[in-house]
């Protein structure tokens, strides 16, 4: 159980301290290549070197023994809440949890690391080879305080770009990768005349620059759980993510929630679930936002549009003229950026900039908003990272009268699951298919490569080993184009599904209990192992 719980802990975490994946030996460009990470470097509690501070974020505790060893008190206080109708002692006992573990971390009312913490570096003493020819991937790595405006990172971001341009004689290609991709277009929409002269292509990989609705939603309220979406993704996560060792209970596991979830108990599991969230939101969310994530001004910058103003409301009502610097800077980025990004990036490909997308899907997305049955990476939805793709819901197919109405079907990928024919750069956008939001194997790095080396003009068209749609074979460490439609699911309530969930069932439990007669069952991973 210590073992789940810190999975989904990682999941509300994942955008602030994936770790990013080192390039392969052998990826090397004929332009330096700038990358903007996603993910944070280490943040210390003042600007000391790292030797000597103190590490403030990733965390330095286990999160999964904090919340078991607070689990007990909030049950308390959750069932005298559901008597009651007052959960207020629920949401202080949920919100003392939480709050100490960001006390370090949060910024202040302006959005400001006041106290003096942050990555204990400067952008002037970052690495930054001098070569000419042969730049690795890697060779200019761009760090940031993950906590910052965007727009302040941006600041930084010029300066690099010429200390790089200096080191090598060239114009830089800029890689940005999820919140990287924030960062990007931020340069972009503040710096846009010293983009033009000194960026010769920008690869937004997985980008969040159109927002990520799991924040969106999240910070306006908007918390929604619905059964089949729950269903989906369990499977997802055990058997993608090892979450429970032995695979023959985990065949159990994911067989028994589907057969709940067919026989409507999940939805009723949820419905309750829903009826305490919607209890509980008003008062919780805008106190827990402002006790961590909810003071980064770059997670804000990952609020979609259509989310913001709902969110900025929400998250700080009533407290408008203490957080007005804070504000400020939201307000900055969202008019200056978020709602500019597609005039800025067309305006730049017009002076030469080439632009490239790479987003992903087939993986569903964090089951905890309206709208999470849509194609993903766990995290984001393919429609945003791709920069406008449209998407079947997971586990169907673009209808077959979609397909027939439009004037371009070379766009529609071979399973029938996306249409990129209405993405910002339909010729210029490549797809990797059920690859986790963190997962950056080095067959994305080639892919990186070849785009790179053509000057970004490339198209999904030009080269035979990087179509449109792409599959990460495993065993083979290498992306494989998507050729064929993947097996049809059973339409749901009818009698080939109810077949289906049965003997699939069945089946589980048979296999879990001859193992367990033969003493082959090991459950490592449910309860913590031998902890």
């Amino acid at each position: 159980m210590k073992k789940i719980i810190s999975v989904l802990l990682c999941v509300l975490m994942l955008m602030a301290i994936a770790a990013p994946a080192a390039s392969a030996t052998d990826v090397v460009t004929d332009t330096p290549v700038v990358f903007i990470r996603g993910a944070s470097r280490h943040l210390y509690a003042s600007d000391e070197s790292d030797d000597e501070a103190t590490q403030i974020f990733p965390l330095d505790v286990d999160l999964g023994q904090v919340v078991s060893d607070a689990l007990k008190p909030c049950l308390e206080e959750l069932a005298a809440g559901l008597i009651t109708g007052n959960y207020e002692k629920y949401c202080d006992e949920l919100y003392n949890t939480v709050a100490p573990l960001y006390e370090d971390v949060i910024l202040d009312k302006n959005g400001e690391a006041s106290d003096g913490s942050g990555d204990g570096r400067k952008v002037e003493n970052f690495d930054c080879p001098v070569k000419t020819s042969n730049f690795g991937l890697w060779d200019y790595d761009f760090g940031f305080d993950l906590r910052l405006s965007p727009l302040t990172i941006a600041d930084d971001l010029k300066t690099y770009i010429d200390m790089v341009r200096a080191a090598t004689g060239k114009k830089v290609s800029l890689v940005g990768r999820c919140f990287g991709g924030n960062v990007i277009s931020a340069y972009l929409a503040k710096y846009e005349a010293h983009a033009a002269e000194n960026v010769e292509s920008v690869v937004m990989y997985i980008s969040s620059t159109v927002g990520i609705d799991l924040i969106g939603a999240l910070f306006a309220g908007e918390i929604k759980i619905e059964a089949d979406n729950v269903d989906r993704f369990v499977e997802y996560v055990m058997n993608d993510m090892g979450v429970i060792d032995d695979p023959t209970l985990q065949s159990l596991v994911v067989a028994l929630v589907d057969l709940l979830n067919y026989a409507k108990v999940l939805g009723l599991g949820t419905d309750a679930l829903q009826y305490i969230i919607d209890n509980v939101t008003e008062d919780l969310v805008p106190r827990l936002a402002l006790a961590c994530y909810g003071t980064f001004p770059s997670y804000w910058s990952m609020v979609p549009v259509e989310y913001y103003e709902k969110a900025r409301d929400n998250v700080f009502a009533g407290q408008e003229e203490e957080y007005a610097g804070m504000i400020a800077k939201l307000d900055d980025y969202y008019n200056n950026v978020q709602l500019t990004y597609e005039d800025v990036m067309a305006r730049l490909e017009a002076k030469g900039v080439a632009m490239t997308v790479i987003a992903k899907y087939d993986v569903p997305v964090v089951p905890l908003y309206d709208g999470a049955d849509s194609q993903g990476d766990f995290v984001a939805e393919t429609t945003d990272i791709s920069f406008g793709a449209t998407t079947a819901p997971m586990g169907k197919t673009l209808s077959d009268s979609y397909i027939e109405g439009l004037a371009d079907k070379r766009f529609v990928s071979a399973d029938k699951k996306v249409d990129a024919s209405t993405c910002l750069y339909p010729e210029k956008t490549w797809f990797l298919k059920n690859l986790f939001h963190t997962d950056f194997p080095d067959a994305a790095n080639y892919l990186i490569r070849e785009i790179v080396n053509s000057k970004g003009q490339m198209t999904v068209f030009s080269n035979e080993s990087y179509p449109q749609y792409l599959d990460y074979d495993v065993e083979a460490e290498k992306l494989v184009p998507v050729t064929e439609l993947d097996p049809a699911e059973p339409e749901k309530g009818s009698g080939e599904e109810r077949f289906t969930v049965l003997i699939r069932f069945f089946t589980a439990l048979l296999n879990f209990f001859a193992d367990l007669i033969n003493g082959e069952i090991s459950f490592d991973g449910l309860f913590g192992g031998n902890e």
